[in-house]
């Protein structure tokens, strides 16, 4: 496995988990995240208790140059996404073991 999660790694452990088909925890996992991202697009947060809170924010204009002419520009404002963590991953990661392999990755 790489370090990375991957959608394929996701559907085969919660199929071994649950018991269940690929293609129905596939079906059921797409359902979810097109649940979440259309909650996010019309405004309202998503909210997990003990994970976190993916939530809709502002990110203003702001100046900025070109990198390629050195010129001034305006960088246009936008709708992002961001998260916030919830109690039980906040305490799932402070208690991860080689921490360090983490914090000081180069």
């Amino acid at each position: 496995m790489s370090d990375n999660l991957t959608k394929a790694e996701m559907i085969d452990t919660v199929s071994q988990k649950t018991g269940l088909n690929k293609t129905q925890v596939g079906n059921v996992l797409d359902t979810i995240f097109e649940t979440i991202q259309d909650a996010l697009i019309s405004g309202k947060k998503f909210t997990m208790t003990g994970f976190g809170t993916l939530y809709p924010t502002v990110r203003k204009s702001r100046p900025g140059r070109n990198p390629q002419t050195g010129e001034a520009m305006v960088i246009p404002g936008k709708l992002v996404a961001k998260f916030k963590a919830g109690k039980n991953l906040k305490e799932g990661l402070e208690g991860i073991e080689g921490i360090s392999k983490w914090v000081n990755k180069t």
